[in-house]
């Protein structure tokens, strides 16, 4: 059965706002359904003219209204809301959907109650895109329709996938951060242009559009990414030339411990 309640925001940042467009634009809720609370009272007016969202004057309301909450505020700002939130539970406990890193599902029903499910979800920024992928650790305590609903929601921009909580830490470390890595992947590419003597806008739209095709074609059902690189790797060619390179370099090795030191990173601000 699909989730047919309503769902507040408490925190309609990039993020949230991401989520909120999601929901609308996949057709999983009505525009009506939504209630929407953000300390910036400028940027809830912009989400209601623009997107028909309801607008909430606190916290509290949003969660009164709801059967699902999406925490979406900084981590460094929940202790602020979370008296809000609990309030709300007065008249109903909705479940509660948290993408703030680091922030612990115990502590979270610690702050807001033990009889509270709570789902938490690591979205990428190009999540604003609509091209994202989101870890979703999702709670079995919760009814199947909410699950589904929130599992939807994080589908909806992008793509996304079901891991345990402990996981979170991994996934925050290769995809939460991940796009930081592509980026600096590109800009190095293109600087790798600019020396060779090309165009500093030439060679950042070949380096855009080399890893977005290669992304894609990785992306396509059956791909094998060591199979892909050999159909383009000719013998004593170019491409075998600079991959030898790179694995001199330790570039594999790089990369993995860098995906590695975020994960410590993630662990202790989870601490």
């Amino acid at each position: 059965m699909a989730f047919k309640g309503a769902v507040g925001f408490v925190g309609a940042g990039k993020m949230g706002g991401a989520l909120i467009e999601g929901i609308i634009g996949s057709g999983l809720l009505d525009a009506d359904s939504i209630s929407v609370f953000d300390a910036d009272a400028a940027r809830m007016e912009e989400l209601s003219t623009r997107l028909k969202v309801k607008v909430a004057g606190t916290a509290r309301e949003a969660v009164e209204r709801s059967d699902a909450v999406f925490i979406c505020v900084k981590p460094d700002q929940f202790g602020a809301v979370a008296g809000e939130i609990k309030a709300g539970w007065k008249t109903r406990k909705p479940a509660v959907v948290s993408v703030m890193a680091g922030v612990r599902a115990a502590k979270i029903s610690e702050a807001l109650g033990s009889d509270v499910s709570v789902a938490r979800a690591m979205p990428n920024v190009a999540c604003l895109i609509r091209r994202g992928v989101s870890g979703v650790a999702l709670d079995p305590s919760a009814p199947s329709d909410v699950n589904d609903f929130v599992f939807g929601v994080f589908e909806a921009l992008g793509g996304a996938v079901k891991v345990a909580e402990t996981k979170l830490d991994a996934v925050t470390a290769l995809s939460g951060s991940g796009p930081a890595y592509v980026f600096m992947f590109i800009e190095a590419l293109a600087d790798a242009g600019v020396k060779m003597g090309l165009d500093r806008a030439v060679s950042e739209k070949l380096a855009v559009l080399t890893v977005s095709g290669a992304a894609a074609m990785a992306e396509r059902p059956g791909a094998n990414t060591l199979q892909l690189r050999a159909s383009v790797s000719s013998p004593g060619g170019t491409t075998v030339a600079a991959t030898a390179a790179l694995e001199r370099a330790g570039f594999r090795g790089v990369v993995i411990d860098a995906v590695e030191k975020a994960k410590e990173r993630a662990v202790e601000l989870g601490a």
